[in-house]
């Protein structure tokens, strides 16, 4: 841009903190009135006091880089020492560089250039000519032009740091498990303070994760990763091609114990089949077509059910895999295809304990995902088998996955009423320690939304 032909007080207007116009007018008056060497020092002035409004915006995100600087800025600030303040005022551009990336390598040329004609002005000691130096108006006004176009009127976005801050928060409680709440998260808390290139960096690093396990510390976090990378598709749909070349590529080169890996990956992301290699392709339905139960030690090939090409071999897989397999496949990825298997390996519980360690491993781990006819199933399942029924930790097991049900998802009205007379048949005001009483509790939640249990039938005591 030319900065002769740049209106200043329209460009004033385009500074995004209201906080560094007052300063920034400063210089833009200064050179109006001709007093050159006080604009350009109010320019400097200017930058670095959005930088560090810019600094504390980041760090309120979570960035650790601005969070350091500003450590040590507030305490030299609050110590009044000035040689240290001096020392940050001077490195603050290599710094925005460096760390929280909120300035590009050219931008950092521009305003080094600003700094250095800045301390001619200000020091005439810098200065090795007898005369003060006199900045001339082009170069102040293109000082003053450069101030805002790089850094008074950009927000805060974030550099590589992006995916570092990501691996600290995916991994506490306080990153979002719901996949609608994970977009607007990831949506607001990066890729809207980030930048173009680094949106897509952050892509391929989240995909990394899926494919080839990096970091490894991600891995019991891969559900919040997948939704991660679905909120970048989605909220980033310009930068989404550039990424899918690139997670192309890797999968096209994948060594073949990441197969299984890519498998899954298909499940979340079926439109990457058509894109990949025709080898690519040949390998992955071998190795669908030729796993077997003793074979098979990356249960997140499974969730390739949900893809036409691998449906049927899997299906298979499933049914044959053996308890302890089924214990395990569930327990890492509750597929709505296992739980067939998972509820009949429950409802033939054989003793007490039996019943409720089969409630812990195999329907626990489906708890939020049931619809209304599966947990029919379920309580047709517990009123089946007295040793399901009439253990003492079952109420309190099946209470647990009741409250991480939503009411649109509660059982049937004629299966709770079922279920209900079932528990009726032990009602008995003199005996309140019997099984009906036991899952008082569980009634109370069923009737959540409405839900009256019956009237009594002569029936229910036969």
């Amino acid at each position: 841009m030319d900065s002769n032909f740049v209106d200043l007080d329209i460009m004033v207007t385009r500074i995004r903190d209201p906080r560094s116009r007052p300063y920034f007018l400063d210089a833009v008056k200064a050179y109006k009135a001709g007093a050159l060497r006080a604009a350009l020092s109010s320019t400097w002035v200017a930058v670095v006091y959005d930088l560090i409004m810019k600094y504390r915006e980041l760090s309120a995100l979570g960035e650790l880089g601005a969070t350091a600087f500003l450590r040590t800025w507030d305490t030299a600030t609050a110590n009044d020492d000035r040689q240290k303040l001096v020392r940050l005022e001077t490195e603050i551009i290599d710094d925005a560089t460096t760390k929280p990336q909120l300035l590009n390598h050219i931008a950092k040329t521009q305003l080094d250039r600003l700094r250095e004609d800045r301390n001619l002005c200000a020091h005439p000691a810098f200065s090795t000519e007898a005369d003060l130096f006199e900045p001339p108006p082009e170069m102040v006004r293109l000082h003053l032009v450069n101030a805002i176009e790089l850094v008074l009127s950009q927000a805060p976005l974030q550099g590589k740091a992006i995916s570092e801050r990501f691996g600290v928060d995916v991994q506490s409680v306080g990153f979002p498990t719901d996949r609608l709440k994970i977009r607007d998260y990831v949506e607001q808390r990066y890729l809207a303070q980030t930048r173009p290139q680094n949106v897509n960096n952050f892509g391929i690093v989240l995909a990394k994760s899926l494919l080839k396990g990096i970091p490894p510390e991600w891995e019991d976090s891969r559900q919040k990763v997948i939704d991660s990378l679905i909120a970048v598709r989605e909220c980033a749909p310009s930068a989404w091609p550039d990424i899918s070349a690139s997670i192309v590529q890797i999968m096209n080169s994948l060594e073949p114990e990441e197969r299984g890996r890519a498998i899954g990956f298909l499940a979340g992301f079926p439109d990457f089949w058509r894109q990949l290699d025709d080898p690519t392709q040949t390998e992955l339905r071998e190795t669908v077509k030729n796993i077997t139960p003793t074979g098979l030690t990356d249960y997140r090939l499974l969730a390739g059910v949900r893809l036409l090409e691998f449906q049927e071999h899997l299906l298979d897989l499933m049914k044959a895999l053996p308890p302890e397999q089924l214990c395990e496949a569930v327990n890492q990825e509750a597929l709505p295809e296992l739980w067939p298997r998972s509820l009949q390996c429950y409802a033939d519980s054989g003793s007490f304990r039996d019943s409720e360690g089969n409630f812990h491993d195999f329907i626990l781990p489906f708890s939020g995902k049931l619809r209304s006819e599966q947990i029919d199933g379920l309580l047709e399942a517990v009123v089946a088998n007295g040793q399901n029924w009439n253990a003492s930790g079952t109420p309190g097991l099946l209470k647990s996955l009741l409250k991480n049900t939503s009411i649109a998802d509660f059982p049937s009205a004629q299966g709770r009423d079922t279920f209900f007379r079932f528990l009726a048949r032990w009602r008995d005001d003199d005996f309140i320690s019997g099984p009906f009483y036991h899952y008082e509790e569980v009634i109370q939640r069923l009737q959540a939304d409405g839900w009256k249990p019956p009237e009594s039938r002569a029936d229910d005591k036969e």
